[in-house]
């Protein structure tokens, strides 16, 4: 017996819909602490807390690690998918692409997005699986990041 599809027109309508987070300013403190958080216990790279050490490399100053800007865009309005609550809903994986530094100063603004939304059917009943991306832009209107996340959800 064929049960009919969770996606529905109302579900397709939210792909591709973007939401702006307002811009954040990147505080030279918030990328210091966050280089000590992600090290610890053994010391920061000095290329994120060392002014010193860091004039002298070829970024010509302090820039945030690698990773900072997934902290950014937690308060963007996020498109919500409208289904039922799952079973059992897991994190599917993450990739991040990493383009420019973000600097102490710098003005981030995300744009986030639901990609895809796919339905599969299984032993153990439905598996929707949602991609969502967001996208990190600096003042200058350059991309210094984009994040993917795949969500599982087990109907």
């Amino acid at each position: 017996m064929t049960q009919e599809s969770l996606i529905t027109d109302e579900v397709r309508a939210i792909i591709g819909v973007e939401t702006v987070s307002p811009p954040e300013l990147i505080e030279m403190k918030a990328i210091k602490d966050y280089a000590r958080a992600i090290n610890w216990p053994d010391p920061p790279n000095p290329l994120h807390v060392d002014e010193e050490y860091a004039k002298k490399t070829r970024f010509g100053g302090i820039i945030a690690p690698w990773c900072f800007y997934t902290t950014l865009g937690r308060s963007a309005p996020r498109q919500r998918v409208p289904l039922p609550p799952p079973r059992v809903g897991m994190n599917g994986g993450n990739d991040y692409e990493y383009f420019l530094p973000i600097r102490p100063g710098d003005m981030i603004t995300t744009t986030s997005k639901t990609v895809d939304i796919v339905e599969r059917e299984g032993r153990a009943g439905k598996l929707i699986i949602t991609t969502s991306e967001r996208k990190f832009t600096n003042q200058n209107g350059e991309v210094v990041g984009i994040a993917r996340s795949t969500g599982l959800s087990q109907y």
